[in-house]
C-alpha cells in the first residue's frame, strides 16, 4: 500500500515537472510570483482566522463558565436555605416532642399544638417564600394529621426515597421529584420539585419519621427555568443517577434534535475532570458543553451551546478573505505579466533572431542595445554571429582547397603508377647485373613511396612504422656505406600499439641528420627504438649515439616543439625543429595535451626522444 502511494507520488511530481518544463521562462516567473504571495497570505490568513475562531471559543466558554458560577451561587444559597429550614424543624424540641407522643390527645392540646408549634413550623414557610412545602411524614399512630405539615408515613411507603432516606440514617438524601403528590393530586410540568429528606429517630434508632424541605425547581435552578432564553443554548442538570433535569420552557434540546444518548456517553468520559468544557458534534452541528459540578446535589450542570452561528461567520469571513486574497493576486499577476512582457520584449527579438539562424538566415540584424543582462546577451550573440560567419566562409575555403588537393592527389597517384613502375624495371636490371645492393635500395625506396602515398588512414601500428623506419636506413647505409645499425627493442605485445603514421620516422631522421651522421668518421651510428608500458601509458624512445647537445639548446629545442610556443617565420623558413614539432603537435592534437614529446640529451653522449601514448591496441592498421 505504502509502495503504490509512493509510486502515485513519484508520478505526480514527475508530470508536474514537465508541465513546468513546457512553460515560458515569463509564465514560470508569473506563476513563482504567485506562489510566493498566495502560499504565505493563504496560510497566514488560515492561522490568523483559526486563532480568531479558537478566542471565540474561549470568550463563549469563560462566559458560559461565569453564568454557571452565578448560577451555582443561587444553587448553593437555595441548599444551605432548605438545609437550615430541616434544621429549624428538627431543633424545634416542642413540636417534635409532639410527633413523637405515645397517647391520644384531647382537643386542648391539639388546638394548643395548632396556635403554637404548628404555628412556628408553618411560618418558617412563609418566612422562606422559595420553600415549597415542609412536610413530615410519622410513623406515630397517635399522631393527627395536620395539613401541609404532619402526615402519616403509610402515605410515602412507596416513594423510592422512602428507604433510602432510612439507610441514610439521619444524612440527607437530595432527590429530584416529578410525579404526584402525597394527597394524589395532579403535579404540572411547572410544579416539579426537588427535596431534601432526612430520618428522624428519636429516642436513638428508634424511627419516627421522614421530614421533607421541597422546593420548586424554577427557584431551585432561576437561571435554567427563566422563562427568558436566546433560543442558542440550554442548560440542564444531571442528577446523580443520570437522569435529564430541564426547563419546559426552552425547547433547544428539541429544536436542535440533540442525541442524548451520545451526549452523555461523551459526558460520562469526562466528568472526572469537572469543571470542563467540551465540543460535541450533533447531525455535523458542533456543541460546546460546559460543565461544573453541584457537591451538594451530587449532580452536574451543563450549559449547551450551539457554535453554527459562529462556525458559519468564522467559515463567511474566512471566505471574504481569502475571495479578497485571489482578487488582489490575479490583478497583481495580471501587472506582473504586462511589466514582464515589456521587459521580456528584447528578449523575444532575439529568440527571433535565433530562429531565422536556425533555419539558416545568417543576415539577420540584432538592434538590441543597453548595459543590462539582455543586451549583454544580444552583444555576445552579435559576436558569435559574425565568428560564424567567418568560421563558415573558412569552411567552404577549406573544402575548396580540399577538392583542390584531391585532384592532385588522384594526379600524384597516376603519377605514383608510372614511377612504381620504372623502380621495378630498374630493381630488375640491377638483379640482372648482379648488382643486389642497389636491387635492395631500390626495393627499400619503393616500399617507403608507397608507405607515404598510401594515406587512407591517420594510424598505424608500431609494427608498420618501424618497417618504415628500416626501409629509411637501408636507403641511408648506401651513403654512409653501411655505417648505420637500427636496434629495436620492442615487445612483441606492444608491436600492434596505435601510433601516429610518419611520427617515428622524423625523430629517426632528425637523429640521423643531426646526431649521428657528424659523429660517423669517429665511430659507427646506431638509432635504438624501444618501448615500455606503465600504467595506461606507452613510452616509445629514439636513442641515438651522436653528438648530442648543449643544454641551452636542448633547453630551446623543448620549448620550440611545444605547440604553444609561437613559431617566427624565419624559424619555419629555416626548418630548425619543425618536423618534431609537427610530430608533437599531432600527438597533442590526437590524445591530449597530457601526451606528447620530450627530449633529453648530453654532449658527445648522444641525444633520447621519448614519446608518451595511450596504450592502445590496433587490428587491420593500414
Amino acid at each position: 500500500m505504502m509502495g503504490r502511494l509512493v509510486k502515485k507520488l513519484s508520478k505526480l511530481l514527475q508530470s508536474a515537472k514537465m508541465l513546468v518544463n513546457k512553460l515560458s521562462l515569463q509564465n514560470k516567473l508569473v506563476g513563482l510570483y504567485i506562489l510566493i504571495i498566495l502560499i504565505p497570505i493563504m496560510a497566514f490568513t488560515l492561522i490568523y482566522t483559526r486563532q480568531v475562531f479558537d478566542s471565540v471559543l474561549k470568550d463563549i466558554k469563560n462566559k458560559n463558565e461565569y453564568l454557571l458560577e452565578i448560577e451555582k451561587i443561587h444553587i448553593m444559597n437555595n441548599i444551605e436555605s432548605m438545609r437550615r429550614t430541616a434544621q429549624m424543624v428538627v431543633a424545634d424540641r416542642e413540636f417534635i416532642d409532639f410527633v413523637k407522643t405515645r397517647n391520644e390527645t384531647n382537643i386542648s392540646e391539639l388546638i394548643d399544638f395548632k396556635m403554637n408549634e404548628f404555628s412556628d413550623v408553618t411560618k418558617l414557610q412563609v418566612n422562606n417564600p422559595t420553600i415549597e412545602h415542609i412536610p413530615l411524614y410519622t410513623s406515630n399512630p397517635y399522631v393527627t394529621e395536620m395539613w401541609p405539615i404532619l402526615f402519616r408515613e403509610n402515605r410515602i411507603v412507596n416513594e423510592p426515597w422512602r428507604e433510602e432516606a432510612i439507610k441514610r440514617n439521619g444524612m440527607e438524601l437530595w432527590w429530584f421529584d416529578q410525579n404526584n403528590d402525597i394527597l394524589g393530586r395532579l403535579v404540572s410540568k411547572n410544579s416539579s420539585k426537588i427535596s431534601v429528606l432526612r430520618e428522624l429517630d428519636y429516642p436513638k434508632d428508634e424511627h419516627l419519621g421522614i421530614i421533607e424541605i421541597s422546593m420548586l425547581l424554577n427557584n431551585f435552578f432561576p437561571k435554567m427555568f427563566s422563562s427568558v432564553n436566546d433560543g442558542s443554548s440550554e442548560l440542564i442538570v444531571f442528577d446523580p443517577n443520570m437522569n435529564i433535569i430541564s426547563s419546559p420552557y426552552n425547547t433547544f434540546l428539541e429544536d436542535e434534535k440533540i442525541n442524548l444518548k451520545k451526549l452523555k456517553k461523551q459526558f460520562e468520559r469526562n466528568k472526572e475532570q469537572a469543571p470542563f468544557h467540551f465540543l460535541f458534534n450533533n447531525h455535523g452541528t458542533v456543541y460546546m458543553i460546559v460543565s461544573t459540578y453541584l457537591e451538594g446535589l451530587d449532580s452536574y450542570m451543563l450549559n449547551i451551546i450551539s457554535l453554527e452561528d459562529v462556525y458559519k461567520e468564522t467559515t463567511k469571513t474566512r471566505y471574504i478573505v481569502i475571495a479578497g486574497i485571489v482578487l488582489l493576486v490575479g490583478i497583481l499577476s495580471l501587472l506582473t505579466f504586462l511589466l514582464t512582457s515589456i521587459l521580456f520584449k528584447k528578449m523575444f527579438k532575439l529568440i527571433d533572431s535565433m530562429k531565422k539562424v536556425e533555419k539558416g538566415d545568417f543576415s539577420v540584424e540584432v538592434d538590441i542595445n543597453g548595459h543590462g543582462e539582455i543586451g549583454q546577451l544580444a552583444t555576445h550573440y552579435r559576436n558569435m554571429l559574425n565568428k560564424l560567419k567567418g568560421l563558415i566562409a573558412d569552411a567552404v575555403n577549406k573544402q575548396a582547397a580540399t577538392k583542390e588537393a584531391e585532384l592532385k592527389a588522384l594526379k600524384t597517384q597516376i603519377d605514383s603508377h608510372f614511377l612504381y613502375n620504372t623502380l621495378e624495371n630498374i630493381k630488375m636490371m640491377a638483379e640482372i647485373e648482379g648488382n643486389f645492393s642497389i636491387s635492395d635500395a631500390v626495393t627499400s625506396l619503393g616500399e617507403m613511396m608507397r608507405y607515404n602515398l598510401k594515406w587512407k588512414n591517420d594510424i598505424v601500428s608500431c609494427n608498420e612504422e618501424i618497417a618504415h623506419i628500416q626501409n629509411y636506413i637501408e636507403i641511408m647505409n648506401l651513403r654512409l656505406d653501411g655505417l648505420l645499425s637500427l636496434e629495436v627493442d620492442i615487445p612483441p605485445q606492444l608491436l600492434d600499439q596505435e601510433i601516429l603514421k610518419m611520427s617515428l620516422q622524423p625523430i629517426v631522421e632528425n637523429a640521423v641528420i643531426h646526431g649521428v651522421r657528424p659523429n660517423i668518421p669517429f665511430q659507427p651510428g646506431i638509432i635504438l627504438v624501444k618501448a615500455y608500458v606503465e600504467k595506461d601509458t606507452i613510452s616509445i624512445q629514439i636513442i641515438d649515439n651522436g653528438i648530442g647537445m648543449s643544454e641551452e639548446r636542448l633547453r630551446k629545442l623543448n620549448d620550440y616543439i611545444n605547440p604553444e610556443f609561437e613559431v617566427h617565420e624565419t624559424i619555419r623558413k629555416a626548418g630548425n625543429g619543425i618536423g618534431l614539432r609537427n610530430v608533437n603537435e599531432r600527438i597533442q592534437l590526437r590524445y591530449g595535451k597530457e601526451y606528447g614529446m620530450s627530449i633529453t640529451s648530453e654532449e658527445t653522449k648522444g641525444t633520447m626522444v621519448t614519446i608518451t601514448l595511450p596504450h592502445k591496441n590496433i587490428k587491420g592498421a593500414s
